[in-house]
């Protein structure tokens, strides 16, 4: 599922290859995947605009247009864009597809329709009506927000905290996991057995990893050789002590982790 290093990808390839060109034509062909628009408004709304910038919010990118308006995107678990020319080049499962006057092609793609197609007005509205929280490498999301933000959280699985949008936006499966193997911490551990130093360590390795998915433009073969997440198979071994890696479902999700490395 694409998460919030995945999202900041998917902003920068807007803002690389789509950004001021005039939007010719926008064809929708799963109506379903839209949220509170029809097909032929959102067409309206997009149809001799330009992108004028983007930004995210956890796992979700917001596309502004020159009407003040934003396409927002979430990307479900199989979701993607692809800018493209010719038609040899275009993806399988497409759901949206935006033309431009240069004879270029914009297309949301997502195998599963497990995403979302908004036009808003506000992004700060459609954050609040989301309920999400703070965006997890945010620079105001200092550590002192972020003890605030699990301390609302203390009964529950640190896991599954770290997953939650209520508490913090753009984490999911994969990085829940590889934050709490790079931080020592068992993910079935709960919230509020957590001392001062663990909750300072975590909170350092969130922002690390993130950022580190992000500089390595979510390619694998880029991670250092002390992470987790390449080694997510059945057969994967821990990359610091050598020991098989134990899948286990921890708040409904399977989670990957060390047992000798991330001790109860």
């Amino acid at each position: 599922m694409p998460e919030l290093p995945d999202v900041a990808i998917f902003k920068e390839y807007v803002d690389a290859t789509s950004l001021h060109k005039e939007i010719r034509e926008v064809q929708v062909h799963s109506p379903d995947m839209l949220k509170d628009i029809s097909s032929p408004r959102l067409q309206s709304a997009l149809e001799g605009q330009r992108f004028r910038s983007t930004d995210r919010h956890g796992k979700y990118l917001f596309v502004e247009l020159e009407s003040g308006n934003w396409l927002v995107l979430h990307f479900g678990m199989t979701g993607f864009l692809k800018y493209f020319k010719y038609s040899d080049k275009e993806p399988s499962h497409e759901r949206m597809l935006i033309t431009f006057s240069n004879g270029y092609y914009l297309a949301y793609d997502c195998r599963r329709k497990l995403g979302e197609i908004h036009l808003i007005k506000d992004r700060g509205t459609f954050v609040k009506e989301k309920d999400l929280g703070p965006d997890a490498i945010a620079p105001d999301f200092d550590l002192s927000a972020f003890k605030e933000t699990l301390s609302r959280a203390r009964r529950a699985g640190l896991k599954s905290a770290l997953m939650n949008q209520k508490y913090m936006a753009g984490i999911g499966n994969v990085y829940s996991d590889e934050i709490l193997f790079q931080s020592g911490i068992h993910p079935g551990t709960k919230v509020n057995s957590l001392v001062e130093r663990e909750l300072e360590t975590l909170f350092r390795e969130m922002k690390e990893v993130l950022n580190k998915a992000i500089q390595c433009r979510v390619e694998l073969k880029c991670f250092p050789d002390s992470y987790i997440t390449p080694h997510r198979s059945g057969d994967g071994k821990c990359p610091k002590c050598g020991g098989k890696l134990e899948r286990e479902k921890i708040s409904g999700r399977s989670a990957y982790y060390c047992s000798r490395c991330q001790k109860r």
